[in-house]
């Protein structure tokens, strides 16, 4: 079990020496500081299991201290020390989210007990978390083993480089679970005790993207109020995992290419170089030889990043591991209770869908028909309206010329992929004259 870290803020240097000396005699790892200000900047270099903090502190007083570390972390303990007995400001503490406080002068065997039970709560509540990380893995697609020949080569590869630290590329469409597939990697490599850590570049812009992958130190820029820990630095010891690569700014590369090369950073605002022990993940739904062509990709960076590939096919091509992800997502969806069945009909209806938006698609029709359906089963009638022209059956009826031009519009823009632009050239219309066709009818509703 690993030591249990304490930070003690205290502007009294005996109150301080006397925390260390005591705490550090019971095996507990001990950091202290004078000042809330000091307290901060530690807080922001590593994690603590406890904080003991003094309400009265010179120039950021104990309470502001608390309101910024619980900014900073959410779940960081606190108890508070008080030299007067100050209940009024105890009890804004406690609402500002302080775990409990003690007075001067404190017993020592009060102040351990206090903190051995924080600790022991603690560790209860990481192993009821773990649990069900574990039963959520069980159930995200991480663990299920699709069917499909298309499938087994992927598996094979990841047995392979999972045991490495090899920076790994994963290319595939969207919805295809590429971030399922890299915490897939993550779980079964040695650095699987470590955190995960993802970003997604397709989200952030340029300043925000380089803030958030190396941090920044307190008054960078504007709006920089505080220090603050990029995500490469959280993913010490672990994995990081980078989503939509393809996609990160062209005035970022240089810098990023260095990083992959060496694993050194420097938050912004500061001139010292630190390093960082983790292993990289990439993912992306670009083709990179397309990007590189448009000059949109460094040269040296695709090079750097395409060290082992995995290609991760779309669902269209593998529609036998239909029958295996519904019934998963089925049981997701169920939580506690008993899962859904679906009706011949309404499989034979997913089975033969293109799946424009592969495994996201997939989840999402199953969770839609699991809330519209009004018994145990999901019918047909419970799926979406855009699924419907994959009923094959000989017709009840013959068909209106309505009939004909809706389904052909459902069936356009499936191949299309939902992209109308596309759709109204197919077509032959313009794209608001489609626009109203699909409210006329109802094909997304």
């Amino acid at each position: 079990m690993s030591q249990s870290s304490i930070l003690a803020i205290d502007d009294e240097q005996n109150i301080r020496h006397l925390i260390k000396s005591e705490f550090s005699i019971e095996g507990y790892e001990v950091a202290t500081a004078g000042s809330g200000e000091e307290g901060l900047r530690l807080f922001d270099t590593r994690g603590f299991d406890v904080v003991l903090l003094d309400i009265n502190l010179p120039k950021l007083n104990g309470i502001e201290t608390l309101r910024r570390l619980k900014q900073k972390s959410s779940t960081t303990e606190v108890i508070m020390i008080t030299g007067y007995g100050d209940i009024k400001s105890a009890v804004q503490c406690i609402k500002l989210g302080a775990r409990d406080y003690v007075t001067k002068p404190f017993k020592l065997d009060e102040i351990f007990a206090l903190v051995k039970q924080v600790i022991k709560d603690n560790r209860r509540l990481s192993d009821r978390q773990e649990k069900a990380t574990e039963s959520e893995r069980e159930v995200s697609g991480g663990s299920i083993r699709c069917p499909s020949k298309a499938m087994q080569p992927v598996y094979k590869l990841v047995k392979k480089v999972a045991s490495t630290d090899k920076t790994v590329l994963i290319q595939g469409e969207t919805g295809t679970g590429k971030d399922v597939l890299a915490q897939h990697i993550h779980l079964q490599s040695k650095r699987k005790n470590g955190p995960f850590v993802t970003l997604d570049c397709g989200l952030l812009s340029q300043n925000l993207a380089e803030s958030e992958l190396y941090g920044h130190r307190k008054g960078a820029f504007s709006g920089a109020s505080e220090s603050k820990l990029g995500l490469v630095e959280k993913s010490h010891k672990g994995t990081l995992f980078l989503d939509e690569i393809g996609n990160i700014a062209l005035e970022l590369q240089k810098k990023f290419l260095r990083f992959l090369e060496t694993r050194q950073f420097r938050r912004i605002g500061e001139t010292k170089e630190s390093q960082v022990d983790t292993r990289i993940i990439l993912a992306t739904n670009r083709d990179l030889q397309e990007a590189l062509k448009e000059g949109a990709l460094r040269e040296d960076l695709f090079y750097r990043m395409d060290v082992i590939q995995i290609s991760i096919p779309p669902l269209r091509d593998r529609s036998e591991d239909i029958e295996c992800l519904v019934p998963h997502f089925l049981k997701m969806d169920a939580a506690e209770g008993e899962p859904k069945k679906i009706s011949a009909e309404a499989f034979r209806m997913l089975n033969t869908h293109a799946w424009p938006g592969n495994i996201r698609e997939l989840k999402s029709v199953i969770n839609k028909g699991t809330i519209l359906a009004e018994s145990d089963t999901i019918t047909a009638d419970d799926l979406p309206n855009h699924l419907s022209f994959n009923k094959r059956e000989l017709p009840r009826r013959l068909k209106t010329l309505q009939d004909v031009e809706r389904d052909h519009i459902l069936e356009v823009l499936e191949e299309t992929g939902g992209n109308q632009s596309k759709a109204s050239q197919i077509l032959g219309i313009n794209r608001k004259t489609l626009y109203k066709k699909i409210h006329k009818y109802k094909i997304f509703s």
